[in-house]
């Protein structure tokens, strides 16, 4: 492991890692700025890794019984859709589903022979918790457990329960709600009670609900890693770590910056890049494919909350997946200057009300594309998905352009002009020439200063750039060919030149800066620093207000939307859901006053507030124990608004990931720059290698034209299915009768009487 420091994108090791993964021999001195056309892109991608867990694997719809009874369990609660019973020796309950007569719980036995006392209490009840002892160790025990006084009272479907820990001095309260078909946990923190030397940790709801042993059934466990990821039931394998991932990402305020970087326990080394987030607060299950299914959403503390998933061989033999609510953790206490310290538990619990709702679905619904229309509609319900994807005559395309840059010089540093407004209007007219006037257009490094050397707190345009007036005048006229320009910022992570650390620079826990390491001696910046986390807000807030004043219409945030982390100042302290409220805030009141506003993967709450999103994720974290990469995400958002794919030129290019581009409903996006790499090795843009215009206009023309042909005819509709024909082939069908064929493997693929070539698709239906 490596302590105190985190990988982010390298740039020779993306290249190397692309140029290993699609099975070309580029010749890097000769091929570093030059790029292929659409008719000789790497191909033997799709070839490799249709099996992989970068793709989805075709179903087997294998017929699934009842494994669990109702034997020693009494009826408490019912509607029209279930049927709740449970038992009062150990705290269990059996839900069963009424459309089907299938039943959904724990264990099957009190104490399965592979199970000690403990487990078999976390497996069977409806609570367990992690604490601290009077030492700092942590240990779990379920309410199942002798020492524990419960009792409940039961009105109409509410059954309210008070749990004591005797030994321990821990006490609470929670809920268990069975309302229209969904059952609902809840724990109010004003219940919780800590009268001696034990401190709550972690609190978990039924974690075994739906839990396997091995591979006894046909299903999965659903996870929302990056777009979405299954974890298949399988044979028992020795796996050293299982998928824990804190929903809305890592708190920067508490937890390590660092990650396992072992193939043994962790995903495979091919790129050394920062791992896909919990972008959704979501969770499911499914026992035989469109049979059985459960869909878990976290409905309040979900700032606290992780995902865990557990397969079989990982601690039991069993596969079960739950939600992980966090009162206190450890953290690192530094104890000397060069970074070295002690693992402390955190003094003061998180204050946070819990919540969780379980919703069962059956027949059609029941699989991973079931649970994401599931949760669309649960969205729009609530008002937190209510734009429309715009429907046009062609797709659009991200165009992100650097515009300037500070470069290291002998004796002062300068600023040195990458792409001008001129030459952006320059690109603007090829592509329009070429066939593509939907440009969606972000310019980076427009501030005084450039991408490295402008400050997240200050409104200034580049004069040297042509200040106010040359950016104002480029956007009208990208508007009035049919695109927009979107002002770039970066309210979140900035260098130490940027920032004055000591009134601005966000704070750790352990009262240190918080800040990322790389560990890469040729950079001139090696660490990154966060702004604390309400004046990032408040510098979002400004900047919209600046906007319009100075009638920019458009903005795109980056970090903004990914980055949720606490405050924790002594004397000034802002947890982290005071942290989303204030994020919230900020991005409401710049989607009101913008035309549109623009974030990078944002988390699910800032959702209803965005035009568009760029960089959407497109792969798992590749975990071992993951065994597909599924559009959960694309199904949910397609249709509701416009996201855009990864840079196509910063190691997404194969014609496997135009293919995966299609198949996922997402528009294409390059970074480009008017200057060669080469012009960029003293500045903080380095790393970059390969983004110059010239080397990517023909492949630009030729990808759009590709991607566009096929997206054009689902531009605003919803997917509605996905169905994986065979492996590498998949069909996507969206609303009113249109259907895209994707066929990833170097073999045609013949269809009801319909030809899908090796290496491309076919759209069906539509005008």
């Amino acid at each position: 492991m490596l302590e105190n420091r985190k990988k982010i994108t390298i740039a020779i090791a993306s290249v190397v890692a692309a140029a290993l993964t699609v099975g070309t021999t580029l010749s890097f001195a000769k091929d570093l700025n030059r790029t292929s056309s659409m008719t000789d892109l790497p191909v033997r991608a799709a070839l490799m890794n249709a099996n992989s867990n970068r793709y989805s694997k075709p179903e087997k719809y294998t017929r699934v019984e009842n494994r669990l009874n109702l034997e020693g369990y009494v009826k408490l609660m019912e509607d029209e859709k279930l049927a709740v019973w449970h038992r009062d020796k150990n705290a269990s309950i059996r839900i069963v589903d009424k459309a089907t007569g299938y039943i959904w719980g724990g264990l099957a036995s009190d104490k399965p022979e592979d199970m000690n006392t403990t487990w078999s209490g976390v497996g069977n009840s409806l609570v367990s918790i992690d604490y601290f002892d009077k030492k700092g160790i942590d240990k779990r025990l379920s309410i199942a457990d002798a020492q524990v006084d419960k009792n409940y009272a039961l009105k109409g479907n509410v059954l309210t329960y008070s749990v004591t820990y005797k030994d321990l001095g821990i006490s609470f309260d929670f809920t268990m709600e069975l309302k229209d078909g969904k059952l609902t946990f809840r724990l109010e923190d004003d219940t919780i009670k800590e009268e001696k030397d034990n401190y709550i940790g972690n609190v978990y709801f039924v974690p075994f609900l739906g839990s396997t042993v091995a591979d006894e059934l046909d299903g999965y466990m659903f996870v929302p890693d990056g777009p979405g990821a299954l974890i298949r039931f399988s044979k028992p394998s020795q796996y050293l770590v299982n998928f824990d991932k804190r929903v809305y990402g890592k708190d920067y305020g508490i937890d390590k910056l660092v990650e396992v970087n072992d193939l043994k326990s962790s995903r495979p080394n091919d790129f050394a890049t920062e791992e896909p987030t919990v972008l959704m607060p979501v969770f499911g299950v499914v026992h035989g494919v469109k049979q059985n299914a459960l869909f878990a959403t976290i409905d309040e503390g979900a700032e606290y909350a992780s995902i865990m998933a557990t397969p079989s061989g990982m601690l039991t033999n069993y596969n079960w997946v739950t939600a992980k609510f966090t009162y206190r953790q450890k953290y690192l206490q530094p104890t000397s200057r060069s970074g070295s310290g002690v693992q402390i538990m955190q003094e003061v619990r998180n204050r946070f009300d819990a919540a969780i709702t379980y919703n069962f679905l059956s027949g059609e619904a029941a699989d991973y594309v079931g649970m994401a229309k599931f949760y669309r509609e649960t969205l729009k319900e609530a008002g937190n998905l209510p734009r429309r994807e715009e429907k046009e005559d062609q797709i659009p395309l991200q165009v992100d352009v650097i515009a300037a840059d500070i470069e290291k010089g002998f004796l002062f540093n300068s600023l040195l002009k990458i792409t001008t407004p001129d030459e952006t209007k320059t690109i603007i007219d090829e592509l329009a020439a070429s066939g593509i006037v939907n440009s969606t257009v972000v310019v980076q490094g427009w501030q005084k200063g450039g991408v490295g050397g402008s400050k997240p707190s200050s409104f200034n345009f580049e004069s040297k750039l042509g200040g106010k007036s040359a950016y104002l005048e480029l956007a009208d006229y990208i508007k009035s060919i049919g695109g927009t320009l979107y002002f770039y910022e970066n309210p979140v992570t900035a260098n130490k030149n940027q920032i004055d650390l000591r009134s601005e620079g966000g704070n750790s826990l352990s009262q240190a800066l918080i800040k990322l390491e790389r560990d890469n001696n040729e950079l001139w910046f090696k660490e990154t620093y966060f702004v604390e986390a309400p004046k990032v807000a408040q510098y979002v807030e400004k900047k919209a207000e600046k906007y319009s004043e100075n009638n920019m219409q458009a903005m795109a945030i980056t970090e903004f939307g990914s980055k949720l982390y606490a405050e924790n100042q002594q004397n000034n302290v802002t947890t982290r859901l005071e942290a989303r409220e204030l994020l919230e805030a900020a991005a409401d009141k710049a989607s009101a006053s913008l035309e549109s506003l623009a974030l990078y993967k944002p988390n699910q709450y800032l959702w209803k507030y965005t035009d568009k999103i760029f960089d959407i994720p497109m792969v798992n974290s590749q975990y071992l124990f993951e065994s597909d990469t599924v559009p959960f995400m694309q199904i949910v958002l397609k249709g509701s608004v416009d996201y855009y794919g990864p840079y196509i030129n910063m190691s997404f290019y194969s014609k496997a990931d135009m293919l995966k581009l299609i198949e996922y409903g997402a528009y294409p996006a390059y970074l480009l720059t008017g200057k060669s790499n080469t012009d960029l090795k003293y500045t903080t843009m380095s790393e970059l290698y390969s983004t110059s215009y010239d080397d990517w206009k023909e492949n630009i023309t030729e990808a759009y034209a590709y991607i566009n042909k096929a997206l054009t005819a689902v531009e605003g509709k919803t997917i509605e299915n996905r169905t994986v024909l065979s492996s590498g082939v998949v069909k996507v069908d969206y609303e009113d009768n249109v259907s895209i064929l994707v066929n990833y493997t170097g073999r045609d693929y013949n269809v009801d009487g319909i030809t899908v070539k090796a290496q491309d698709y076919t759209v069906i239906g539509g005008e």
